[in-house]
C-alpha cells in the first residue's frame, strides 16, 4: 500500500534546469532525492529536448506521467544550441513549464488528477533495463548539455552526483560542454536568422529580402529597366539598388515604357511647405524624407541611373533668397553627400548666380515692398540628386513668407552595366584593397580575342582571389581562403575568345564557391565542415592583369560589381598606359584600313584583316590574285552540282539561298586587260534559261546581258573601246530590278528592269571565265563572241561570295568544284593601279628596313654608353701616341753610298769636310778618253 496523499499544500513539484542540445546523443542521469518528504512514486517528470525530424515537433518540451500522456508544446527551437532555462511546476490537476523566464503552457485536465513524488528523478533518459529502474518512459533520450539543475528550489549538488553519492550515471561528461557555438559571430547577413546543429548552421532567409547560404544575394532587380527588360508591366516594384551590399530593398513605383521605365520615388514634400521666421543664422531646414527608403538607399538609385531629373518650385514674398549683397545666398539645397547647391532648375550645375529664383536685386530689398514672385525649373545633373534638404531662409520680416515644393525623383537607364573599358597593352586598372566580410560575389562581362588573361586579382599575405581566361576555353576561379588553393573550372564546348560578351558570377562564402559563365551550369565545391571563411587582403586589387602587369588581359571589360558596388572602371582608363573608355579597339581607327571587302578583326593589341570574303590576300587585302589567259583558255567553276539541283528540286525548297549566292541580288567585280575582241570575260549559267554575261564587241565596248525568265536584256557598260591594253575595273550589283554598274573610277550608273521581268536568277549552275564550254543550248548572241576565246589577264573576280581565281590559286582545304582547260599562268596583269597607301614601316610586311632604328639613350644607360665609349677612345690615343715615341728613330732605308764617319767623342770641332779618295774616278776616266 502506497504512502498517503499529500495535502493540497504540500502536492507540489518544482523542479528547474538549465539546458542546451543540438544533436543526438546517448546521456542518462540518475538522481536520488533523498531529502524530499514527497516519497510517492507514482509519477515520473522529465524534460524532453529532441532533436529529429521537424515534424515530429523537435523544439518542444514535453511531460508525461503514468496518467494518459500530457503534451504541451511550450518552447520553439529548443535544439538551437543556446542556454535555455526551464522551469516545471506541477500540483494536482495542473502543470506549468516556463522556458526562459515566459510562461509557455498550462492545462487542466477533466478526470482526477493526484501529484505523487518518489526519490528517485531520471534526468536525460531512462536507464536500460527499464524494468528494474521502474522508468517507463519511451521516448528517445535527451542529447546535450545540462547545469543547474534544482529539485524543489534545492540545487543538486553534480560533484556529489559525478562520485556517485546522489545517484548514478552512464555516457555523461561532467565539466564541460562540447556543444560550439556557431552562430557567434552570426555568419548570416542581412539581418538573417542564425539556427545551428551539432557541427553545422543554417541561416533563415525568410523576410529579409535576400536569398542564399549566408543571406547574400537579393531577391529583387536593381532598377525598373531590369523589370522592363524581363516583361513587367507598370507598377509597384521593390528594387536594390546596390544588389547584395548593405543597403536595404525598398518599393518604388515603376512607369514602364516601350524603349525605357522610369523609376518614380515619392517624399514628403510633394505638396507645397511653407516657410515664414527664418532667418539666416536660424533658417528653415526642410529634410525630403523619401518613402520606404532612406538617402543612402535613394543615393544608390541615382548613382546607377543613367538619367534623374526632380522638379523643383519656389514663390515668395518680401523675401531675400539669391544674389544677397554679401556672404553666401539665403537658401539653397543639399544633394547627394549633403553638399550645398547654389544653383536652381535651367543653369549648369555648379553656377551660382541669376538663377531660378532672382527675387530682389543686390541692395534694392525694401521690407513690405514686395510683391510674390514665382519660378520654376527641373534639376538634372545625376551626380547632385537626390535633393534631401531645403534650406530656405530671410522669411523673418513683417509678411514676409516663402514657399516651395519639390518633385518625385524621377530616373531611368543603367549606366553601370556599360560602364566599359577596353585593355589594347599589357595594363592594369588598380583599385584600393576590397574590404569584404565573410562573402563575396563578383559579376562582370567580358569579350576578347585573346587566348588567356587575367580579369582581376585581389592578393594578401596568405589569401587571394583571382578569376581568369585559362585557355580559350575555360574559366578559372582559384582562390586561398584559408585551406589551401583551390580552384573552380568553367569549360565551354566553344571558345570564349569569339570577340562576344560572356558573362561572369563568381561566389564564395562560407558554405560554398561557385562560378558560372553565361548559361553554363553552376560549378560548385563545397566548403568542409566547420570552415571558416577568411577575406583579408592588405594588396591593391588589381583588373586586367595580375600583380606586377602579369598574364595580362586584352579586350573588354564592363559592368564589374563586388559585393553590389560597382567599379568605377572608366575613371580609372588612361589611354597612355593601354586603357581605353568603352569598348573600343584598334578597328575603329585603323591605320591602314582593310581594303576591297575586307574584315578588320580586333585583337585589342593591334588588328589583321579577314580576306576570306574578299578576292584579294595580303595583310591588307590589298594584293591582287588574277591569271593571264592565253587564247582558248576557259575556266569553269561548279556553283550547284547538277546531283545537288535535283535534290533540291525534289525537296522543294527553291526558296532558300544556296551557297554563295542571293536569289534576288547579284554582285559582281572583276578587272581586265587585253588587247583582242570580240570575247567572253565572264558567264554564269543556270539550270533554266537564265544567265548573265559581260562581252567585249567586235568595236571593243563592253556589254551585260541579262536574262531573268524573260528575254535578254542588253545593257551598253562603255562606248569607247576597253581594248587598249590598259587595266579596266568592273562593277556590277543588282537587286531586285534595279541594277548599278561602274566602269573604272566613272559615276556609277543607274538602270531599272521592266516590271515584267522576273526578280530571281534561278538555279545558277556554272561561271566561266575566257570561254564558255555549256552543254546544251546557248544564246546565239553570247556563242557569236565565244570564238577564239579571251586572250588577256582577268584578276579579282568576286560573284557575291565565290571567289573562283582565288580558289585555285589560294586553297584553303574546302572542297571545290573546278576545271580549267588550256594554259592559266598566276599572274596580276590585270589589277588595277592601287592608290597609295601610308603604310607605317612597323605594319608594312615588305619592310626592308634602309633606317637605322632610332635607340633612346636619354636614361641612364646612354649615360654609361657614353662613358664607356670616350674611355675607349682615350685609351686609343694613348696606345697611339706610345707608338709614336717608341719608333721616332727607328726609320731606316737602304742605299749604294757610303755612310760618313764622324767622332763623337772628340770636343766640339768643326766639320771638316771629307776628301773624295773613297768615290770612284769615273768623271776622271771619262774625261781622259
Amino acid at each position: 500500500m502506497g504512502p498517503p496523499p499529500l495535502s493540497s499544500q504540500s502536492r507540489v513539484l518544482r523542479l528547474g534546469l538549465e539546458m542546451a542540445s543540438a544533436r543526438d546523443l546517448v546521456p542518462m542521469v540518475n538522481y536520488s532525492h533523498v531529502n524530499t518528504p514527497l516519497s510517492l512514486s507514482s509519477l515520473r517528470f522529465q524534460p524532453w529536448p529532441y532533436v529529429g525530424p521537424s515534424s515530429a515537433r523537435p523544439e518542444s518540451l514535453r511531460l508525461w506521467a503514468h496518467l494518459p500522456p500530457l503534451c504541451p508544446h511550450p518552447g520553439y527551437r529548443l535544439n538551437d544550441g543556446f542556454w535555455h532555462m526551464v522551469e516545471l511546476v506541477a500540483r494536482d490537476g495542473s502543470a506549468v513549464i516556463t522556458i526562459d523566464d515566459n510562461d509557455g503552457a498550462e492545462f487542466r485536465v477533466a478526470h482526477p488528477f493526484q501529484l505523487r513524488t518518489g526519490t528517485q528523478y531520471f534526468f536525460g533518459g531512462c536507464p536500460k533495463p527499464a524494468a528494474i529502474t521502474g522508468c517507463l518512459s519511451n521516448q528517445t533520450t535527451f542529447h546535450g548539455c545540462l547545469q543547474s539543475i534544482s529539485v524543489d528550489a534545492q540545487p543538486v549538488e553534480l560533484d556529489l552526483l559525478r562520485q556517485e553519492r546522489l545517484g548514478q550515471y552512464s555516457n555523461v561528461f561532467f565539466n564541460m560542454c562540447s556543444i560550439a557555438d556557431r552562430c557567434t559571430p552570426n555568419l548570416c547577413e542581412h539581418g538573417g536568422h542564425c539556427l545551428q546543429s551539432w557541427d553545422d548552421f543554417i541561416c533563415v532567409c525568410n523576410l529579409t529580402g535576400y536569398k542564399g547560404e549566408t543571406c547574400h544575394k537579393s531577391l529583387y532587380k536593381e532598377s525598373c529597366d531590369a523589370y522592363r527588360l524581363s516583361g513587367k508591366t507598370s507598377g509597384n516594384f521593390t528594387i536594390d539598388p546596390d544588389g547584395s551590399g548593405p543597403l536595404k530593398p525598398f518599393t518604388v513605383y515603376c512607369d514602364i515604357r516601350e524603349d525605357r521605365a522610369w523609376t518614380i520615388v515619392r517624399h514628403n514634400r510633394y505638396y507645397a511647405t511653407r516657410v515664414r521666421g527664418s532667418s539666416l543664422d536660424r533658417p528653415f531646414l526642410g529634410a525630403v524624407e523619401y518613402w520606404n527608403a532612406s538617402w543612402a538607399e535613394v543615393e544608390a538609385l541615382a548613382n546607377g541611373s543613367e538619367y534623374c531629373e526632380q522638379h523643383l518650385e519656389f514663390s515668395c514674398y518680401n523675401s531675400r533668397l539669391l544674389n544677397t549683397p554679401y556672404g553666401p545666398p539665403f537658401s539653397f539645397w543639399m544633394g547627394r553627400h549633403n553638399q550645398r547647391h547654389y544653383y536652381w532648375g535651367g543653369l549648369p550645375a555648379g553656377r551660382p548666380g541669376r538663377g531660378l529664383l532672382s527675387l530682389s536685386d543686390p541692395g534694392s530689398f525694401t521690407p513690405g515692398s514686395g510683391s510674390r514672385r514665382t519660378d520654376k525649373g527641373m534639376l538634372n545633373f545625376v551626380d547632385h540628386l537626390p535633393v534631401t534638404q531645403v534650406v530656405v531662409g530671410d522669411t523673418n520680416r513683417s509678411q514676409s513668407e516663402a514657399q516651395f515644393l519639390l518633385g518625385p525623383l524621377r530616373c531611368y537607364g543603367d549606366r553601370n552595366t556599360w560602364n566599359t573599358v577596353s585593355f589594347n597593352k599589357g595594363a592594369s586598372l588598380v583599385f584600393p584593397t576590397f574590404l569584404a566580410n565573410h562573402s563575396l560575389d563578383i559579376s562582370f562581362y567580358f569579350r576578347t580575342t585573346a587566348l588567356s588573361g587575367v580579369f582581376l586579382e585581389n592578393g594578401g599575405c596568405r589569401n587571394y582571389i583571382r578569376i581568369e581566361l585559362n585557355t580559350t576555353r575555360d574559366v578559372v576561379f582559384a582562390y586561398d581562403i584559408g585551406n589551401g588553393d583551390e580552384n573552380l573550372t568553367v569549360r565551354s564546348p566553344v571558345p570564349f575568345s569569339d570577340d562576344e560578351w560572356h558573362q561572369v558570377k563568381a561566389e564564395i562564402n562560407v558554405k560554398l564557391a561557385r562560378l558560372r559563365v553565361d548559361k553554363l551550369p553552376w560549378v560548385v565545391r563545397l566548403a568542409p565542415p566547420q570552415s571558416y571563411v577568411r577575406l583579408e587582403f592588405d594588396r591593391p586589387l588589381y583588373v586586367g592583369s595580375a600583380e606586377h602587369r602579369l598574364r595580362p588581359f586584352l579586350g573588354c571589360l564592363r559592368a564589374l560589381r563586388m559585393n553590389g558596388r560597382t567599379l568605377n572602371l572608366e575613371g580609372k582608363a588612361n589611354e597612355t598606359e593601354g586603357v581605353r573608355v568603352n569598348c573600343t579597339g584598334y578597328c575603329q581607327y585603323p591605320r591602314v584600313p582593310c581594303q576591297n571587302s575586307g574584315l578588320c578583326v580586333e585583337r585589342y593589341s593591334h588588328y589583321t584583316c579577314n580576306c576570306s570574303l574578299s578576292a584579294f590576300d595580303g595583310p591588307f587585302c590589298n594584293r591582287d590574285i588574277g591569271a593571264y589567259f592565253e587564247p582558248g583558255t576557259c575556266v569553269r567553276y561548279n556553283i550547284l552540282p547538277a546531283e545537288l539541283s535535283a535534290a533540291r528540286e525534289f525537296a522543294s525548297i527553291r526558296s532558300q539561298p544556296l551557297p554563295g549566292y542571293n536569289l534576288t541580288s547579284e554582285e559582281l567585280s572583276f578587272s581586265f586587260r587585253t588587247g583582242t575582241a570580240p570575247a567572253v570575260l565572264l558567264y554564269v549559267s543556270s539550270f533554266r534559261r537564265d544567265y548573265v554575261a559581260v562581252l567585249i564587241r567586235e568595236d571593243g565596248s563592253l556589254q551585260l546581258h541579262y536574262e531573268l525568265g524573260t528575254g535578254p536584256y542588253v545593257f551598253p557598260l562603255t562606248t569607247t573601246p576597253v581594248t587598249d591594253g590598259r587595266p579596266h575595273r568592273i562593277n556590277i550589283t543588282r537587286i531586285n530590278r534595279t541594277l548599278y554598274t561602274q566602269v573604272d573610277y566613272f559615276p556609277v550608273t543607274e538602270k531599272q528592269l521592266s516590271l515584267l521581268v522576273d526578280r530571281k536568277l534561278d538555279s545558277p549552275k556554272n561561271l566561266y571565265l575566257g570561254r564558255v564550254m555549256e552543254t546544251g543550248m546557248i544564246d546565239p548572241e553570247i556563242q557569236k563572241y565565244n570564238t577564239p576565246g579571251f586572250s588577256g589577264c582577268l584578276s579579282g573576280v568576286k560573284f557575291n561570295s565565290i571567289l573562283p581565281l582565288k580558289a585555285i590559286f589560294r586553297p584553303n582545304g574546302r572542297p571545290v568544284h573546278y576545271s580549267i582547260k588550256g594554259e592559266l599562268v598566276e599572274s596580276n596583269c590585270g589589277s588595277m593601279p592601287l592608290s597609295i597607301m601610308d603604310i607605317p614601316p612597323e605594319m608594312d610586311p615588305w619592310y626592308m628596313g634602309t633606317e637605322f632604328p632610332h635607340v633612346h639613350d636619354d636614361g641612364w644607360i646612354g649615360i654609361i654608353t657614353g662613358f664607356v665609349t670616350f674611355l675607349l677612345l682615350l685609351l686609343a690615343g694613348l696606345l697611339l701616341l706610345l707608338y709614336l715615341h717608341h719608333h721616332r728613330y727607328k726609320g731606316s732605308y737602304h742605299t749604294n753610298e757610303p755612310k760618313a764617319v764622324q767622332d763623337y767623342h772628340g770636343p766640339s770641332k768643326p766639320l771638316v769636310p771629307q776628301k773624295d779618295q773613297n768615290l770612284p774616278q769615273i768623271l776622271e776616266e771619262a774625261k781622259g778618253e
